[in-house]
């Protein structure tokens, strides 16, 4: 693992996505609101992991929320302590996980 891996921290931001075309985790009349976490050593660093993550599942990024360090202070969800947990555990710096997909109906 060189230096530059060591100094990353899990990120986490809520997402809102909606289907690109051939998108096959949601359907094309919503949109969804995700936590995605990932390890990074700044937000340019996890605005790039995870936009090209969501450009690879055919999803556009309308927006981000709150884009910061993960921290178990903020109290989150079991589902996102188990996913920050496994981040730091493996160590993988290409990993980008998300959570529940919290869906909405599109209408546009």
């Amino acid at each position: 693992m060189s230096q530059s891996d060591t100094n990353k921290v899990v990120w986490i931001a809520l997402a809102g996505v909606i289907p690109k075309e051939g998108c096959d985790l949601i359907s094309p009349d919503q949109g969804a609101y995700v936590n995605l976490l990932t390890l990074a050593s700044n937000e340019a660093e996890y605005r790039s992991k995870v936009t090209h993550v969501l450009n690879d599942h055919n999803l556009e990024l309308l927006e981000f929320c709150d884009i910061r360090p993960f921290s178990e202070a903020d109290d989150p969800a079991d589902d996102i302590l188990d996913i920050a947990g496994e981040l730091r555990q493996q160590q993988n710096p290409k990993h980008v996980r998300y959570a529940t997909f919290h869906m909405f109906p599109r209408t546009m």
